[in-house]
């Protein structure tokens, strides 16, 4: 994922097993969530799984969209890879296996920690000249 505040493409550690996790190179931790536009499939995704079956509407996800698939307890996060039919959502090998009946959405990254002065603004990595 990019991070926010490095600006780069970067790995990201999942704190939770859910959606806390943390950029390898800034430390700073996020919580990922799930906006518009959401779904709810209507198959298991297996491991190894390359596609998203849906009921309608998945024609509104987008080849390179970042998904937050599953929003409960296995979250995982995935690229639509491909051109989306109204009934199925191509997407890049899955990780883990998930059930059927999961809830997902376009990839949100907001900051895990708030309060004065903490996420008022994301403050850029040294070096970029701000």
């Amino acid at each position: 994922m990019t991070c926010p505040r490095c600006r780069a493409l970067r790995l990201f550690a999942a704190i939770d097993g859910q959606v806390t996790y943390r950029c390898a190179a800034c430390e700073w931790y996020y919580l990922l969530s799930a906006v518009a536009p959401t779904g709810t499939s209507t198959a298991a995704l297996p491991a190894g799984g390359t596609a998203i079956t849906v009921a309608s509407g998945g024609a509104s996800f987008t080849n390179g969209m970042l998904l937050l698939y599953d929003t409960g307890v296995s979250s995982e996060v995935l690229t639509v890879n491909g051109t989306a039919t109204a009934t199925s959502i191509p997407v890049a090998t899955a990780v883990r296996g998930h059930l059927s009946g999961v809830t997902f959405g376009q990839l949100s990254i907001g900051l895990r920690f708030t309060g004065i002065g903490v996420g008022d603004a994301v403050i850029p990595a040294p070096g970029w000249g701000y």
